[in-house]
């Protein structure tokens, strides 16, 4: 099937769910189609949320239960998010093969949000967070990277040397994470994720939440700009907006980070043929390279 006609697909199946349960809107605005398809129910304050690339690695819908279940949570704590639509049932739904979500509609303004009012979002998140009641698994986005290495690699993806490299990077991860202050996350934090809207700075996309150290999610926001040496600035103030954490903590799980945003990009590369995602791909396999056969490798 093409990538057209799964996001028509998508996009009918939002459509159906939200007009069984009486949401009248005019169509369906593809916002995004990446990992997963958003769309605008317009004129409606609704936004669904289709899975997307991701169900090419995960089973079931254990992840998206996870996230409007957080989501819930975190409202109640009048956490800084963009919360699930209340004028019919979140989800998750199910039609024509596909599993999806709403979401409440919020105005994204122009100018990019504040990197230290980000942090502070974050850090108001993870206090809330604490008290989620729900079980989360354990450093998850961590061990399915390894899983999607371990695939890609089989698949002769990266060249020997790389290979060797690669695993030894992830199979070093968890025993050295493990150590750390466990609490449950966002688990993917990136600049994509928070938004500067007209309700204020709010995290987005949380069906990637586990158990694991804060600094994975401070390396989730941070890594992209140390890997590639921009926006270092940002990435900066972001920290300082956050607070207290564990310098030694973030420096290897800018590394897990790193590793994972490797293997997923390469899936997404191949769900979504974009050119200008191949030199990021490179740039992560180098800066894991030098990290590991330079003079402060790891250990």
């Amino acid at each position: 099937m093409s990538q057209n006609a799964r996001l028509q697909r998508a996009l009918d199946a939002a459509s159906a769910i939200a007009r069984n349960q009486g949401l009248q809107f005019e169509r369906a605005i593809t916002l995004q189609n990446q990992s997963n398809i958003i769309a605008h129910l317009s004129p409606t304050p609704v936004v669904a949320r289709v899975m997307g690339s991701t169900s090419t690695i995960r089973q079931g819908d254990a992840w998206f239960t996870r996230e409007v279940a957080i989501a819930q949570h975190l409202m109640t704590h009048e956490a800084p998010i963009i919360p699930p639509t209340t004028l019919l049932k979140p989800g998750p739904h199910y039609h024509d093969g596909f599993i999806l979500s709403f979401w409440k509609f919020v105005q994204v303004l122009p100018e990019p949000f504040d990197p230290t009012q980000a942090g502070q979002a974050l850090r108001q998140c993870h206090t809330a967070l604490k008290h989620f009641p729900g079980e989360l698994p354990y450093l998850a986005l961590i061990r399915e990277g390894h899983e999607i290495l371990t695939r890609l690699i089989a698949e002769s993806t990266f060249a020997e040397a790389d290979a060797a490299l690669l695993v030894e990077v992830s199979q070093s991860l968890e025993p050295r994470l493990q150590n750390l202050s466990m609490q449950p996350l966002h688990g993917d934090p990136h600049s994509g994720n928070v938004l500067n809207t007209s309700d204020g700075v709010l995290w987005t996309d949380w069906e990637d939440a586990f158990i694991g150290p804060i600094e994975w999610d401070l390396a989730s926001l941070v890594a992209a700009p140390h890997v590639f040496g921009v926006d270092q600035d940002k990435a900066e103030a972001a920290l300082q907006g956050y607070g207290s954490f564990d310098p030694e903590a973030l420096d290897l799980c800018i590394e897990a980070r790193t590793l994972v945003a490797l293997v997923w990009s390469i899936i997404l590369y191949r769900e979504h043929p974009n050119p200008e995602r191949l030199p990021r791909i490179e740039r992560r396999l180098q800066w894991l390279r030098d990290r590991y056969q330079g003079s402060d490798r790891p250990s």
